[in-house]
């Protein structure tokens, strides 16, 4: 139980550090409910299952939550930028940028 739920934390999290880990680990809430709603749907069945699951995900929890207080950070944050239409009419048109955030 204690080693399943170790090896398929260390699995997912290989996956979300291959993702980006920076870019990642500011969205840790929705990252960490996905994780182990997804362990617990693929260990389901067993009292053991279960227990591998919620070990498993208490281990991504705890790596997410001290990376996004310790490493340097990538958000999204959205702006707006003119694009000019014609020579006397502009438009302001959303954009979508990364901004580093530091760890308070």
């Amino acid at each position: 139980m204690w080693i399943a739920g170790l090896l398929s934390a260390l699995g997912l999290l290989f996956l979300i550090f291959k993702f980006g880990i920076r870019r990642i680990v500011s969205y840790d809430i929705p990252i960490d409910i996905a994780v182990t709603g997804f362990m617990i749907w693929a260990f389901a069945g067993t009292y053991a299952g279960m227990m591998a699951a919620m070990v498993g995900g208490l281990i991504v929890s705890a790596v997410l939550f001290v990376l996004k207080r310790t490493i340097v950070r990538e958000e999204l944050q959205l702006t707006s930028r003119k694009v000019q239409v014609t020579e006397k009419f502009s438009l302001s048109v959303p954009a979508l940028h990364w901004v580093e955030v530091h760890p308070a």
